[in-house]
């Protein structure tokens, strides 16, 4: 059950405040009025905390997407045996190492043990249990295959797991070379330019333009270096906080797969994780309805999000899966085609999942040739701009050995 802190004053008259575990607000302050006590305010836990709380709260160690899914796979162990929930989760909480996850279990023991069942009290740790993890558990619980949903658990989290993996492992190595550029650019900028521009200046001799763009771009750097500093980091952070905000990150998803070649590729990964998500929900007894509202908040795109929201919405306006599919452009045509037989024939589950397969082939193949364009792409940048520097300061150099020779 989730934690309340009151305020309340006893029935002399004394002010008093704690923390309890509650239905509701409602139910805390009926029960503390039983007691003699009136309560004045009632705030869940999450709500009672201070701003530096909340701010060091940001800080805490998190649950891993590798956590969980170790937790689902013994979890569905445990259920096969037979041994009890609330065994099996303090045997799992005595084993774990992460303090958000061992709190998180062994208040699950605590709820279990008090009558709530297993999916309710979940909801009372969002920043472990996602909302799919919580359906799936109560639609095994109310259907008696608790154990099948913890092993449908996990292998949504491999699968999404090995999506994610795949497109960090595609991206670090230009990632790495681009800020190791940018870098070494601002560096030769702030110490090596200046340098070299005393030397020119006593000697005497005319300048390239490529010397002279760069003289004036250190001399920029060195001089409103602070200036720069701040402009950048208010712009930084007013970004990051615009993205944050739902029109900033839908216009910013929208934008992202608008971007030619990678955009294709990110829309491609959308529909693997919907197609892979979707399965896993149907086939685990997920109602169709929510299963959508529920694959939504899991593709990581605020754009695709509205638009798969867009199909449920379209669904309870009486169209099927398929009709509400093409509304959304997210699908082309051959997948409309597939989604609407299997929607006729009742293989939806089976269906998705040979969809779910074809992306993940398609994906690594787009990552691959992601990597196989940008790395050479790099090199070639990364020599011109070894070379425009080269020749930005070795160029004078030259011409000062020319005036010697000839003095």
């Amino acid at each position: 059950m989730p934690i309340f802190v009151y305020k309340a004053r006893d029935n002399e008259g004394r002010f008093i405040s704690g923390s309890r575990t509650a239905q509701s607000p409602e139910s805390l302050s009926a029960l503390l009025m039983k007691e003699g006590v009136i309560p004045i305010t009632i705030q869940s836990s999450e709500e009672a905390k201070t701003f530096w709380q909340k701010l060091s709260s940001q800080f805490e160690e998190s649950v891993t997407r590798d956590e969980l899914g170790v937790f689902s796979r013994q979890m569905y162990s445990l259920c096969k045996t037979g041994i009890p929930i609330a065994a099996a989760l303090k045997n799992l909480a005595g084993s774990m190492h992460n303090k958000v996850m061992v709190n998180g279990l062994l208040g699950l023991v605590e709820n279990l043990e008090a009558g709530q069942d297993l999916a309710s009290s979940m909801k009372n740790y969002p920043k472990i249990f996602t909302p799919i993890m919580i359906s799936m558990i109560r639609v095994g619980e109310s259907s008696g295959r608790l154990a099948e949903a913890f092993l449908r658990i996990n292998q949504y989290l491999e699968l999404e797991g090995g999506a994610i993996k795949s497109v960090k492992t595609a991206m670090r190595y230009p990632i790495f070379v681009t800020i190791s550029m940018l870098a070494a650019i601002i560096l030769i900028n702030i110490f090596v330019i200046p340098a070299f521009t005393n030397v020119f200046k006593q000697a005497k001799v005319s300048l390239p333009a490529v010397t002279q763009f760069f003289i004036g771009t250190s001399n920029f750097l060195t001089q409103h270096w602070l200036g720069m500093l701040i402009v950048s980091s208010l712009a930084v952070t007013w970004f990051m906080y615009y993205i944050r905000t739902p029109i900033g990150k839908f216009k910013l998803d929208k934008f992202l797969l608008r971007i030619p070649f990678f955009g294709k590729i990110l829309r491609r990964i959308i529909l693997l994780r919907f197609s892979q998500a979707f399965a896993i929900t149907i086939e685990s007894g997920v109602p169709l309805i929510e299963g959508i509202e529920l694959v939504a908040q899991s593709v990581n795109n605020e754009y695709a999000r509205q638009q798969i929201l867009g199909m449920r919405s379209a669904i309870e306006r009486g169209n099927n899966l398929a009709q509400a599919a093409a509304a959304s452009n997210l699908f082309t045509s051959l997948e409309l085609q597939i989604l609407s037989v299997s929607e006729e024939t009742g293989e939806l589950g089976p269906m998705l999942e040979q969809i779910s397969v074809f992306y993940k082939r398609e994906v690594d193949y787009d990552l691959k040739r992601l990597g196989d364009i940008i790395e050479p792409l790099l090199i070639v940048v990364l020599a011109g701009v070894v070379l425009v520097l080269a020749f930005a300061v070795y160029l004078p150099i030259w011409n000062m050995a020319k005036v010697t020779k000839i003095g």
